[in-house]
């Protein structure tokens, strides 16, 4: 507080901003350093997400992996050792090498990155991993 000109009866007040700058700063260096440590651990479901693009199209390439390891191309069964085998012979007479992957959340990475593998093994350039939209609300 300052007073007036002699005249003791009028004060007055002033926001003093140093405290209030210093708090802000203070902030924004705990933001800075707390930022990249928070992005560093991300928690991943895959299978589920809010915003899945529609992938309706004519003459598409589906392989459906359950969770017990059954493999399905194209809604017909195929076993792992056949499935390298049944590509190549489905992508001979196709210029378009790109399949849509569903695979169960349950089933293993180690078995997700097997199926892949064997569609690489075939020539597939482009996997697609299709996931199942979640209901908001």
């Amino acid at each position: 507080m300052t007073f007036g000109d002699g005249n003791e009866s009028e004060l007055r007040a002033d926001i003093n901003v140093t405290p209030l700058v210093d708090v802000m700063l203070v902030l924004l260096v705990i933001f800075m350093v707390v930022t990249p440590l928070l992005q560093q651990h991300l928690p991943v479901e895959l299978p589920t997400t809010r915003t899945t693009a529609a992938a309706e199209e004519h003459g598409q390439i589906h392989l459906m992996a359950a969770a017990d390891g059954t493999l399905r191309l194209n809604d017909q069964p195929v076993t792992k050792e056949e499935l390298a085998t049944a590509l190549q012979s489905l992508y001979a007479t196709r210029s378009e090498r790109t399949i849509f992957l569903e695979a169960d959340r349950a089933l293993s990475y180690a078995d997700v990155v097997d199926v892949m593998d064997s569609c690489r093994e075939a020539g597939i350039e482009r996997i697609g991993i299709v996931t199942h939209h979640a209901k908001t609300g």
